[in-house]
Formats: C-alpha cells, structure tokens, sequence
C-alpha cells in the first residue's frame, strides 16, 4: 500500500468515525440520558404522584401526616394508600436506565405510544413544584432467537416469557428511549387498585375464640381448646366446637382468611350504614380481650359480599365463592376433614 493510499484510508476512517460519533450523539439531551438516570429525583422531597392516562380518570397519590392517600380525579375525597405500592413506585421509577434510543423523531411518537396517548407520570414536590415527568407508552416482549435446542425446561421457560421493553420519553424531548422493565403495575392501576385493602391484621396466634352468628339456629363458636378438653391432643393448630375437635386444615384456611382481612374491592357510594342488616357476623376475640366483628351481608350482584367492621369506614367486597368455601361453613363442615 503506497503512503498515499494509507493517507486516503485514514482520511476515510476518520471522517466516517466523525460522522458516526455526530449522528450518535445527537442532541446533549440524549447523551444526558445514557450517562444517567431517566427521571431523577430525590424521592425524600415527593410530596405528590400525578397519573395520568388517556380516556381513563387520573390518579393522584399524596403524602399526608397519615401516610399516603389516593386521590380520585373526580372528587377531594381522599383514600388509603397501598403504602407498599407506593414505596415500589418510588423505588423502581428514579431507578429506570436507558436501554437503547429508538427514535429522535417527533412523528414517530404515536408508533411506541409516547403521544397523546400516553400515560404521564408527574412527580411533585411542595406546592406541587415539578420534580421529575416521564411518558410511558407500549410495552413489548422481546424474545430471543433459539441456539441451543438442548437448554434445560426451566431456562426455555424463561426464555418463552421474554424481556419486557417498555417505549418511554421526557415531555420536553423528542428522544424515545427503550427500558427492560414493565411499567404497567403502576400505569395500569385504577384508583381502587391504589386503594390499601386491608380492613384488619392480626397475629393468627392471637385468635382465642370466633364467633359465627349465622341465619337460623346454625350459629356455633370454634374456640382453642382448654385444659378440661380431652377429646384430642392439644396443639397449636388443634381448634374446637362443642367439644368436638375440627378439622385443623379447614380450621386453618378459615383463620388465615379471617387474621388477614382483606377487600376485593369497594362499594362506591355506598357508606357502612346504608347496607342494611347483617346476614353473617363474624366476632374474634383476642388472647389481649380486644375483639374484631365482621359483618357480611350479599351483594346485589350476587357474586360478593359487603363487608363492614367495627372501626372500618368503608364498604369492602369479599369475594363470595371463597367465603363461602373457606370461612363460612356450617359447624358439621368444619369437622369433615375430608
């Protein structure tokens, strides 16, 4: 190769290395995103979440003296928070890094749903400053090709399931970024699924005594047993009726169901005192002599009850076919072990 040969190679190279490093580099903004995080925020000054989708009501979650609470778009009444999904966003949100730029071209937006129809994620700080937006848009799954037919059954599995990689922008960029995460436990949520679900939780171990008043005369107590009972040996997990030892796995399914209460959902516009009398209530006594009482009562739909406790001030709906299995058994089903 003759040295002019080799000034003309280098030439080349070097202006094609020019002219990849400007079309990478695009805007500062895009090298910005690479070299940190995609919505960086300090979480310890959120004071407020703001969800917003399109065609759906908007959410937005606060942060009070209480804790955190969620707000309906449509009214100033103010809910619990599932504090755990908060916390999950809070933590997974700031996190996010940038996979790959997939497009830096504003009409190609409606393609990876980073328009419009997006959903925005405003974090706010006091007085609702901004802290942080981020548009999230389509999520996909991408699954590699197959080279090795002789993988074990576990890794093929996971290999099925895929990547998740989710289209997301910054309302003042037309960069579209791609993430390998799914956002749609937090874009996906309804104000009820924003909801804190729990009605009560108590230690299982704490349970002493639990009263069923049923319709009719089929109303019995399942209580631990004493030192006076000798129809059976004695344990943790051994649980009486009338003298008669029940069956500890059915006994069991009833008390976890019951420590760890839990709605389905909610009745709206329906307070506690405007559902009318109680068709099942359900009394706890605890080993401190507090006591827990759950009313249950149909729902009109069929397929759920209303449920209202003492101190609780909400409607919940427990889903009726597991009730119905798990809890409220005639005393005869409780000592079929079968």
């Amino acid at each position: 190769m003759t040295n002019a040969t080799k000034t003309l190679s280098i030439v080349f190279v070097g202006t094609l290395l020019l002219a990849l490093g400007v079309s990478w580099r695009g805007s500062d903004t895009s090298s910005e995103a690479f070299q940190g995080q995609l919505l960086p925020v300090d979480t310890s000054v959120v004071q407020a979440v703001r969800i917003e989708r399109a065609n759906e009501p908007s959410v937005r979650l606060e942060q009070g003296d209480g804790g955190w609470s969620v707000v309906p778009s449509d009214t100033s009444v103010a809910f619990p928070a599932n504090e755990e999904a908060v916390r999950r966003l809070l933590s997974s949100l700031p996190g996010l890094q940038v996979d790959a730029v997939v497009t830096r071209q504003s009409s190609k937006h409606p393609r990876y749903g980073v328009d419009s129809t997006g959903t925005a994620i405003t974090m706010l700080g006091s007085g609702d400053e901004t802290l942080g937006q981020l548009i999230v848009g389509r999520t996909r799954i991408r699954r590699p090709q197959s080279r090795n037919q002789g993988r074990s059954r576990m890794r093929q599995m996971r290999r099925r399931r895929g990547t998740p990689i989710t289209y997301v922008r910054s309302p003042n960029r037309t960069d579209v970024y791609s993430i390998e995460q799914s956002l749609q436990s937090i874009t996906s949520r309804s104000v009820e699924d924003w909801r804190d679900k729990v009605i009560w939780n108590v230690d299982r171990a704490d349970i002493q005594r639990v009263d069923f008043t049923f319709p009719g005369d089929s109303s019995f107590t399942m209580r631990r047993p004493s030192n006076s009972d000798t129809s059976s040996a004695v344990g943790p997990s051994t649980w009486v009726a009338g003298g008669d030892t029940l069956a500890s796995r059915k006994a069991t399914f009833a008390l976890r169901t019951l420590s760890t209460l839990e709605a389905n959902s909610f009745a709206s516009g329906v307070a506690p005192n405007e559902v009318g009398p109680a068709r099942h209530t359900i009394r706890l006594h605890l080993s401190d002599g507090t006591q827990r009482t759950l009313q249950l009562r149909p729902a009109p739909s069929g397929d759920a009850y209303r449920a209202t406790a003492e101190g609780y001030n909400y409607v919940a709906r427990l889903q009726r076919d597991t009730w119905d299995s798990r809890v409220l058994r005639q005393r005869a089903a409780y000592l079929d072990s079968n």
